[in-house]
């Protein structure tokens, strides 16, 4: 049913077409120079991938710096008094602690 109402759609376009009789040479001359001459200026209006890329760089790597100054802010610095440690006596602390990366 919905195909009846395109096929008489598409009928009355080519009776349509049929009216208007034959175009003459003018309209056949420089087609394909117009055809790309329109299929240029639309690619134009569109920025190709890699533009976006060089586009996009400042925002990259302010990311990668903003990341790699948070990691160093993050990063705990607790102060190890070494000297209490590792006095005489102290050894098993003092292997305890390295291997606890104290």
């Amino acid at each position: 049913m919905e195909n009846d109402q395109k096929d008489t759609k598409l009928d009355a376009f080519f009776a349509a077409a049929r009216k208007a009789g034959p175009r003459g040479l003018d309209m056949e001359h420089g087609f394909e120079t117009r055809l790309m001459a329109r299929i240029r200026a639309e690619r134009e209006g569109k920025a190709p991938f890699f533009v976006w890329t060089w586009r996009l760089m400042p925002v990259f790597l302010s990311l990668i710096v903003l990341m790699g100054v948070w990691a160093f802010i993050s990063e705990s610095r607790s102060p190890i008094d070494l000297s209490a440690i590792t006095r005489i006596g102290n050894e098993e602390s003092t292997l305890i602690a390295y291997l606890a990366g104290e």
